[in-house]
């Protein structure tokens, strides 16, 4: 049984744990998915294929015993034998008392950042998270070592179907036709929930700097959420709305990172951000900021920059538009390195169904 503790729609955290269902042998392993939200036919129609089901479980912060109460009982009725939590602190004591409550003898959290918002409550159930979990995962090596220090963690990275992100100058050419960018635009992409952990309205700010200097450059922003509305009003503000485009939710993610010729990642934090490979799979230049893991960089295309000043920022950005490359060819060194590194979505379901496996024997009763 996978667990979401986050609403299910396009978040790294969900596209993750549907990337790996997705995957899943049917012969070898059943999965339901809990979510607090609906996630929609797709969803239902991927756990079902393995035999599982979809549940609907709220209230998991507003009222966590009647929670507790209820996730237990589906584990019992299930007859699951491992639950796996996805999430970024030890909140996820949560699930793993329902787990052990309902008869589950594997309880696996899975530590998908390198810190979280609830921090005093993070700090107050570490001893109990760590009592109730048999076997830990991590997104990244950072993440593992936030959640679990000084702990024995497995690393599973988070993995993408490669060879969706293909750089394809065909798409290419229809998106930016359709979003009617010129051919001298220099366009930047940033794909995200907006969020303080995001940081887009630091992003505006760069990007308002390096307009000073480069005036052909255009900035896309994907992605929806509470922030949105203020950085359109930031974005009016400094006179960016001819530059800057908002575009909401998109299901045509590998088309605009064709489009692109470059991606900016400011977050405050991250375990290890699916956008990051994916930019990387289509052959993208990528500035990131310096609070993300090294451990995203797969290629050289990636650079760190500081974000203690837009100024710094925008000076990354400035010298990954003067950077020239293939597209065709950096996407396809980059995809066979994230191949290489494990970030191929088939190859992690084999790995996490071996897993299920190895720790299902460990902990069945004798």
């Amino acid at each position: 049984m996978m667990v979401l503790t986050v609403r299910y729609g396009k978040n790294g955290i969900a596209n993750c744990v549907m990337n790996y269902i997705s995957r899943l042998d049917p012969a070898r392993v059943r999965c339901d998915l809990v979510c607090p939200n609906e996630p929609g036919n797709e969803a239902r129609a991927l756990a079902e294929h393995t035999g599982g089901q979809v549940f609907l479980l709220g209230g998991r912060n507003r009222h966590p015993f009647s929670y507790i109460r209820k996730l237990s009982k589906l584990v019992r009725e299930r007859k699951i034998e491992i639950l796996h939590a996805h999430g970024n602190s030890a909140t996820l004591a949560t699930e793993l008392i329902a787990a052990k409550r309902g008869g589950a003898g594997v309880r696996m959290p899975h530590s998908h950042n390198t810190t979280c918002t609830m921090k005093t409550m993070d700090k107050l159930l570490r001893g109990v998270f760590y009592k109730t979990s048999t076997d830990c995962i991590a997104c990244s090596e950072a993440a593992g070592e936030w959640l679990y220090p000084n702990r024995d963690f497995t690393v599973l990275n988070n993995a993408i179907d490669t060879e969706r992100f293909r750089f394809s100058n065909q798409e290419r050419e229809r998106m930016r036709e359709s979003l009617g960018m010129e051919a001298e635009e220099f366009v930047f992409l940033h794909v995200g929930a907006f969020n303080e952990q995001k940081n887009q309205a630091f992003l505006l700010e760069a990007f308002q700097c390096l307009l000073e200097q480069q005036g052909n450059a255009r900035l896309l922003l994907v992605g929806d959420g509470a922030r949105r509305a203020s950085c359109e009003a930031r974005a009016e503000a400094l006179k960016l709305s001819k530059r800057v485009s908002f575009l909401g939710l998109r299901d045509d993610i590998p088309a605009l990172l064709s489009a692109a010729d470059a991606f900016a990642l400011p977050s405050l934090h991250e375990g290890l951000p699916l956008t990051l490979v994916e930019a990387q799979c289509a052959g993208l230049c990528c500035v990131a900021s310096d609070r993300v893991t090294r451990e995203a960089a797969l290629t050289e295309l990636v650079s760190f920059a500081s974000i203690e000043r837009a100024e710094e920022f925008a000076d990354a950005m400035e010298k990954a538009m003067s950077r020239k490359a293939d597209r065709a060819i950096t996407s396809a060194v980059a995809i066979l390195r994230a191949q290489d590194k494990g970030y191929d979505v088939s190859q992690n379901a084999q790995t996490l169904m071996q897993i299920y496996e190895s720790v299902a024997v460990k902990h069945r009763p004798i």
